[in-house]
């Protein structure tokens, strides 16, 4: 008797599934579009949880993380990687074929949803695409509308069908411009527990300790380190006993910072392949590229300066359609410059030094940075992102769905 109640349960549990999925509204393939190693991992996760859900099939572009969920990779992020606007242009006519070939194998499949995640430049281009075909375009990761180029959101109104968030300004945002959106909170929060879990840790001394982080584009190594570590070389004269960590998450860059890091012996510098975290925990102030690693740094609550360095006609096509004067996304979350970040020919090591001396020296200035940037880690939200954007993905589907 026991038995049967258990099977008779399983039945109603399964029903209820069947039926969730079957008024979902998602009937057939989805089509997923990532541009970078980034979009690849937060795709990865999505897909996972839709399928719990009960979808099946994805196909697009994407990386590893994606194909291990079942998705049928067309084309590779390794090769859709751009940085800034001339690299851009050099491939617009690659990437246009790109998503022309998209577009046709989605009709093929009869898929009637895409989700395009962040890589707005190629896939707001898409999504006016789809959308002229009458699949409904999700969007995972808005564009950074709020820095610049804030015209692009009436080209989201016309054809984003719903637009899923990181941070909750942004739907704020998308509210007042009449865009349906979701916040869904940043990966991070959920990404760096688990990360954590996976990287050794670094040994605590007490001494004086400096993250260097010069990000992961080779670009970005190349223009930074340098400075970085001629910074080092003016600290440790005012501090004889600072110890400066250096990880590396660009297996590609080996070779480049072994040399660099092998004409400054004097400076011991300790380099950590793949712990980038840990570096960051074990910390007192940290020397950070601008981008995603500034979140990082704040979501450890370690007091920072920001390093931007590009190409000069990518300052020029950028300071054109520029929204605010600060670039680092911590000092945008917190609507002031909590960070002190340095562009272009500010990137000295001189003017790098002055800030990590006053850092360390004024007690008050570390105070109210790291009080700020509590705020900062708090607005990152909770919870699990990905799983919120697969139900945010399910309750759009069944809407359009009950609107047939």
């Amino acid at each position: 008797m026991k038995t049967l109640r258990v099977s008779t349960a399983t039945k109603k549990t399964r029903s209820k599934i069947a039926h969730e999925i079957l008024s979902s509204g998602i009937h057939g393939p989805l089509l997923v579009v990532a541009g970078e190693h980034s979009g690849d991992l937060l795709g990865g996760d999505v897909l996972s949880h839709l399928k719990k859900l009960g979808l099946k099939e994805f196909f697009g572009t994407g990386g590893e993380t994606m194909k291990r969920e079942g998705a049928e990779i067309i084309q590779d992020v390794e090769s859709m990687a751009v940085m800034g606007f001339v690299d851009a242009l050099r491939n617009y006519s690659r990437l246009h074929k790109l998503a022309r070939d998209l577009v046709a194998r989605a009709k093929e499949k009869g898929a009637r949803y895409a989700l395009l995640i962040d890589y707005p430049g190629f896939n707001l281009r898409i999504a006016k695409m789809l959308h002229a075909e009458g699949i409904h375009v999700i969007f995972l990761v808005s564009p950074q509308l709020w820095a610049w180029h804030y015209s692009r959101i009436h080209t989201i109104k016309k054809y984003v069908d719903l637009m899923l968030v990181l941070f909750e300004f942004e739907k704020e945002m998308y509210e007042e411009a009449g865009v349906r959106c979701e916040f869904i909170g940043h990966p991070l929060i959920k990404r760096i527990p688990e990360r954590l879990a996976e990287e050794a840790p670094v040994a605590l001394k007490r001494v004086k300790t400096i993250g260097l982080m010069p990000g992961s584009r080779p670009s970005e190594i190349v223009k930074l380190l340098p400075a970085m570590l001629d910074t080092a070389k003016i600290l440790v004269r005012g501090y004889p006993g600072v110890r400066f960590l250096l990880p590396n998450i660009n297996p590609k860059m080996e070779a480049y910072i072994q040399e660099q890091l092998a004409g400054v012996p004097e400076l011991k510098v300790e380099y950590l392949k793949d712990r980038s975290l840990r570096v960051l925990e074990a910390s007192d102030a940290v020397i950070v590229a601008s981008g995603t690693a500034t979140l990082e740094t704040a979501y450890f609550l370690r007091p920072m300066v920001i390093l931007y360095r590009t190409s000069w006609i990518n300052v020029i096509l950028a300071s054109l359609l520029m929204r605010t004067r600060m670039i680092g996304i911590v000092n945008i979350l917190a609507r002031r410059q909590v960070a002190l970040e340095l562009l272009q020919t500010e990137v000295t090591p001189e003017n790098i030094a002055r800030e990590i001396v006053r850092i360390f020296e004024d007690d008050g200035y570390r105070r109210a940075m790291v009080s700020e940037l509590e705020y900062v880690k708090r607005s990152l939200g909770s919870g699990n992102p990905a799983e919120k954007a697969a139900r945010a993905i399910q309750t759009f589907a069944r809407s359009t769905h009950s609107a047939r």
